[in-house]
């Protein structure tokens, strides 16, 4: 169960940093769009209340032309045109008939400016009322979007949330496993080591190695020897060996003429086969899914040993391969 969750915690972290980066991209988008709602809410805002003040004048302003014309009106009720007519022609003399004349079409520009002047006052009203519920409108819809916008926000820093705690939790879990990698290997060094002390004053089934090494499998170095630092956690972490990608099933031979000194299971190298080949050189193959040797077995170079698997803590099919020198791992691609 606990090789099982390792697994999928390796297959998930892979996916885990870019959900990161395009979570922490969608909050930035978010904030960027709230903050443009929200000044274009706060200038519509002041539109409206420009465009309420305006309406509320130009009510006003319309009240008291409709009053002045109720009024005039009134007063042609009680002086028809005919009384100015007769006004007119009352006049004792031409001269105070033109000024009268003259007064009477003043009354009635003055009256024809305040009519054209109450529909221009009426007109406008109507575009400002129409301007005024077409804001209203807008200032509605930008609520809705702030609001939306605003849920978005939050769901995007929730689900980041969720994120940052799988992390935190995966973390502790790459660290219970680098832990046990660095403590199996150190188990594997003192076993090295306590075997070939031993086996110094006894001979040897077969002459010590002497060189070179066959590749153990054919395929793609997809993780070399060294440091190297995790993709989300930062850690820094030991890589004993070399990850050779191979499809599961494929034979793996053996580096060299070699004893086989261990051949069975390790927690975290999952089904394994160690080979000593004298002068304090071993090679160890891991996450095997089958193993075709014993301990005690004498193999020769090229001899299918085991078979590419996927056991352990490993995140696929693939096989790992380390070169020992007196149980420390050394760069297998640097011994020849």
């Amino acid at each position: 169960m606990a090789r099982r969750k390792v697994r999928e915690m390796r297959r998930k972290e892979r996916t885990l940093s870019e959900q990161l980066r395009e979570t922490r991209e969608r909050i930035a988008r978010a904030k960027i769009r709230l903050a443009s709602l929200n000044r274009k809410y706060s200038l519509v805002s002041r539109q409206l209340a420009r465009t309420r003040s305006r309406v509320m004048q130009l009510r006003a302003k319309l009240s008291r032309h409709r009053s002045i014309l109720a009024e005039r009106l009134r007063q042609l009720y009680k002086h028809p045109p005919s009384d100015y007519v007769a006004f007119v022609m009352d006049a004792p003399d031409i001269e105070d008939a033109a000024i009268r004349t003259y007064a009477f079409q003043r009354i009635i520009s003055h009256d024809e400016f305040l009519i054209e002047t109450t529909q221009q006052a009426k007109e406008e009203l109507e575009g400002q009322e129409a301007k005024l519920r077409y804001q209203q409108s807008q200032l509605a819809s930008l609520r809705e979007a702030i609001v939306e916008q605003t849920i978005e926000l939050r769901d995007a820093e929730s689900e980041q949330a969720n994120l940052l705690r799988r992390v935190q939790t995966e973390r502790e879990t790459y660290e219970r496993w680098l832990q046990e990698w660095e403590e199996e290997s150190r188990e594997i060094a003192a076993l090295l080591r306590q075997l070939q002390s031993a086996q110094r004053n006894r001979p040897r089934p077969i002459p010590p190695w002497t060189g070179p090494f066959i590749r153990p499998v054919n395929g793609h170095i997809v993780s070399g020897f060294g440091y190297r630092v995790h993709p989300i956690f930062r850690r820094v972490k030991f890589h004993y060996g070399v990850d050779i990608s191979s499809p599961s099933g494929t034979p793996i031979r053996a580096a060299a003429d070699g004893v086989v000194v261990f051949s069975g299971w390790r927690r975290a190298y999952g089904k394994t086969v160690i080979v000593d080949h004298g002068n304090g050189l071993a090679t160890l193959y891991a996450h095997c899914s089958r193993l075709l040797v014993s301990e005690g077995e004498v193999v020769k170079q090229g001899q299918v040993i085991a078979l590419v698997g996927s056991t352990g803590l490993s995140t696929g099919p693939h096989l790992h391969f380390e070169v020992r020198h007196y149980g420390e791992p050394i760069n297998p691609l640097a011994v020849r």
